[in-house]
């Protein structure tokens, strides 16, 4: 009996292909059941190439009916078939359909993009750590200056102007007339002057006719 290709599904992920087949299966009339369990012994052999090198065709044989092809070269198209072997009658099946697939990322990161990232995220956190320090330092002063300046208002004012304004707070504030401190000033004026020199060139020829009268008589 001839033994007829599997039905065949691929699926690519993850840089790898994920082979599914079933049957072949043998029909009777309407009812239809797989081969399969008329044999004592049934694989499935895989062949895989990429496309355009024919010549370096890889099977691998399986009694399972899915396989994951791996270790595929990313972005690569693979080619596959699929058939039926039987050991014991030493027999082989059609090959199904030629099936093609374009492999994806295998999902391995490579070492030149781990210490790429290593390094930039380590030169961000370097130049991101003083920035935000120097930032909320000076945050924190603007702060402190607005809501916390340093310079302090006299205490005098302030209970000046808590106070509620009254016309008797300013007078209040003038001094009494016995805290006046002040010198007596007395004013000469120029005649007054001029009399009081008068009176002194008498005085003086008073006293030069004095003494001139004492002379005379001290000679007589």
């Amino acid at each position: 009996a001839v033994i007829g290709p599997p039905d065949v599904k691929v699926k690519s992920e993850s840089g790898s292909l994920h082979v599914d087949f079933i049957g072949p299966f043998a029909e009777h009339e309407h009812d239809k059941w797989p081969l399969k369990q008329h044999y004592g012994s049934w694989n499935y052999r895989i062949l895989y190439w990429k496309k355009g090198s024919d010549t370096e065709v890889i099977h691998i044989d399986t009694k399972h009916n899915s396989e994951i092809l791996s270790q595929l070269e990313p972005w690569t198209i693979y080619c596959i078939e699929v058939q039926a072997v039987i050991p014991e009658w030493n027999k082989t099946g059609e090959l199904s359909g030629e099936l093609c697939e374009q492999t994806t990322h295998n999902g391995v990161t490579p070492v030149w993009l781990i210490v790429t990232v290593l390094i930039g995220s380590m030169l961000v956190v370097v130049i991101s750590v003083p920035v935000c320090f120097f930032s909320f330092l000076s945050l924190y002063r603007l702060t402190k200056h607005v809501f916390c300046p340093s310079y302090i208002f006299p205490q005098h004012l302030k209970e000046f102007l808590s106070k509620p304004p009254s016309s008797s707070q300013f007078f209040s504030s003038l001094p009494h007339e016995e805290d006046l401190f002040y010198d007596k000033v007395t004013v000469i004026s120029e005649e007054s002057k001029n009399q009081s020199g008068e009176t002194g060139d008498e005085a003086s020829k008073t006293t030069e006719h004095l003494q001139d009268s004492e002379q005379e008589d001290s000679d007589s």
